[in-house]
């Protein structure tokens, strides 16, 4: 359903109790809001773009884990490739804190150069993931304006020629702007996805363990 046909139906429910009403997800999450609160963030598009965006940020995170499982499992890369990765945790526990804690200017520039690519493979570039994982950190901590510090990330991210915003300016996420930070992210993903799919398989049967199982026993 469009964001504007939802809208249009969540505003026409027909509530007439006085109550307070909670939101509930039939999938079976355990998300819960109350109704009032739930129309305010649906109908301040704003707000309701702050409240997303952060998901779309963390499934390029998820598809970056996914694809280090993938180069060392499969693809023959080795684990000093990876510099910060931990050796003595299992493949999946590693990859998921190494994209955790490094910053995607380190993890994906690896991902990227294993197949060939980087930065200018795709539109955006740098600039663009960067400057949208900073909005998505900004928005998930609550805090609405340009920060010292997500300045110099953008600056270190930068041409140039690329404009920067200043210290104190507000974070505008409208529909044209979320819209841009979106396909930069897909654009990205795809590139990093491609670039992994299109090298090579290890020979069958040889694998490059991350961590012995000898070592994994030991204190």
């Amino acid at each position: 359903m469009a964001l504007g046909s939802y809208r249009a139906y969540v505003n026409g429910f027909p509530v007439t109790s006085n109550s307070p009403l909670v939101i509930g997800d039939p999938s079976g999450s355990t998300f819960k809001c109350d109704l009032k609160d739930f129309m305010l963030v649906l109908n301040d598009e704003q707000q309701l773009y702050r409240v997303l965006f952060p998901s779309y940020v963390a499934l390029v995170e998820d598809l970056a884990r996914e694809l280090v499982e993938k180069l060392l499992s499969q693809k023959g890369a080795k684990p000093n490739e990876f510099v910060g990765l931990d050796p003595k945790l299992p493949m999946d526990e590693a990859a998921e804190q190494w994209i955790t804690f490094q910053p995607v200017e380190t993890w994906a520039m690896v991902i990227l150069k294993f197949g060939g690519r980087g930065w200018s493979s795709f539109q955006g570039g740098r600039r663009g993931v960067v400057e949208a994982v900073t909005i998505r950190n900004l928005c998930a901590h609550g805090i609405p304006v340009i920060n010292k510090k997500a300045l110099n990330r953008l600056a270190s991210a930068s041409t140039q020629s690329q404009r920067l915003p200043s210290v104190g300016d507000q974070i505008v996420l409208d529909r044209a702007t979320f819209s841009k930070h979106v396909a930069t992210l897909r654009r990205f993903a795809r590139s990093m996805a491609d670039s992994v799919a299109n090298m090579p398989d290890m020979p069958e049967g040889l694998t490059v363990p991350i961590v012995s199982e000898s070592e994994r026993r030991a204190p």
